[in-house]
């Protein structure tokens, strides 16, 4: 009797591990965040389908669509066993109309912080059973992140005005992680006063609030002639002592914990050069 009652435990573990450990075979990202998370956690292999803003995988990867307009018949064709979408990022209706054709779909949570960044990468590692690597680049970027840290701490701080949007300007608020990246260069965010993730400012605001460096994310509207509209404006101290700087979307607005890392590393070369050998 008690061997029977054994062997029933063990099929209803086996059958419920079964249930909830999934691997999947046929994965369709919705934002360059997640495909750089798949890759990051050793998926790439799994993923067939990602959005034409998805700097990895372009030449290999069925594209279907954008953003805010995922092509829904192409990841029809795909037969996904799973998509995943990011709660900011993507167009919520088109994501319920996805999840309505029957389709597993699996959404991030928004991060406002590196804390958050890696929470959130961890919690896309546990539902695909790679909690381990996770948990390793997670560890080595926190490391990574501190010793940039402990290295600028005890240099003058200065303020940085982000550029994420030219015609209308948009910069970085308080809600936005790339607080963050000011936090671990020891700069901080002229604009982390301001309680939306990306608000509307204006120059006159940006001359009176006089940042010491402008930090351009080249994307959308932003090129290399916006540095030139900036150089208009000699008030400004970063426009005094040269120091616009244009750095790439995806080394900074893709956030897992390896790139947010990267993107640390990139910002202390660019305002420290002195110490970690920028130009």
């Amino acid at each position: 009797m008690k061997n029977k009652f054994f062997i029933i435990i063990c099929f209803i573990f086996l059958f419920a591990v079964e249930m909830y450990a999934k691997e999947y075979e046929h994965i369709v990202s919705l934002a360059p965040s997640v495909t750089e998370s798949l890759y990051e956690l050793g998926m790439d292999e799994k993923v067939a389908g990602i959005t034409i803003y998805c700097p990895k995988g372009k030449s290999q990867k069925e594209i279907t669509g954008t953003l805010l307009e995922p092509d829904i018949e192409k990841i029809t064709m795909l037969k996904p066993d799973l998509i995943i979408s990011t709660k900011e990022g993507n167009n919520k209706a088109a994501v319920e109309k996805i999840a309505r054709l029957g389709f597993e779909v699996f959404t991030m949570e928004t991060s406002e912080n590196f804390k958050e960044i890696c929470e959130n990468f961890l919690t896309l590692a546990v539902k695909l059973e790679k909690e381990e690597k996770a948990k390793e680049l997670i560890a080595k970027a926190e490391e990574e992140v501190l010793l940039i840290h402990s290295q600028t701490l005890f240099m003058p701080r200065e303020s940085v005005f982000w550029e994420v949007g030219a015609k209308p300007l948009y910069t970085a608020g308080k809600q936005s992680f790339v607080n963050d990246y000011n936090y671990y260069t020891s700069t901080f965010n002229i604009y982390n006063d301001i309680d939306i993730r990306y608000p509307q400012v204006n120059v006159e605001d940006v001359i009176e609030r006089n940042p010491d460096i402008i930090i351009m994310v080249d994307m959308g509207d932003i090129g290399k002639d916006e540095i030139k509209n900036w150089q208009k404006y000699s008030a400004i101290s970063a426009v005094q002592n040269q120091r616009i700087y244009m750095i790439d979307v995806n080394d900074v607005f893709t956030p897992t914990p390896s790139t947010f890392a990267k993107g640390v590393k990139i910002l202390a070369a660019t305002i420290f050069p002195e110490i970690f050998g920028g130009k």
